[in-house]
């Protein structure tokens, strides 16, 4: 039950950071969540899910004020995709940053520990 709060709560940052600051605050947020959770379990698993939980939440919300699935389906065709795979893409591009970020200063943390 932690950990999903710990991800739920996670995701909400993720959220705010990127409505306020724009799609790079995602690796700086998952950088920082590598170096405090680096003693946790699977701590790029966590920011990776959070990132791609707090995106979804945006485009729920930017859903309700206006046409997001018309926006996708000619973003998705400008890249000879369908408006589907363009939304899961989005997600998944907010996920892959926040994880690997996350990957790379956790396994630096944890490298450091054991030269010293």
């Amino acid at each position: 039950m932690r950990a999903s709060l710990r991800v739920g709560m996670l995701a909400l940052a993720f959220a705010l950071a990127t409505a306020v600051f724009g799609w790079w605050a995602v690796p700086l947020l998952g950088a920082v969540w590598g170096g405090v959770a680096a003693s946790t379990s699977r701590p790029a698993v966590a920011a990776g899910t959070a990132a791609g939980l707090g995106w979804i939440l945006l485009l729920a919300l930017t859903a309700l004020q206006g046409p997001v699935w018309v926006l996708a389906q000619k973003a998705g065709g400008v890249l000879a995709l369908p408006g589907w795979l363009f939304a899961v893409l989005t997600v998944g591009f907010a996920a892959a940053l926040a994880g690997s970020a996350a990957a790379a200063v956790s396994g630096a943390r944890r490298a450091r520990k054991l030269l010293s």
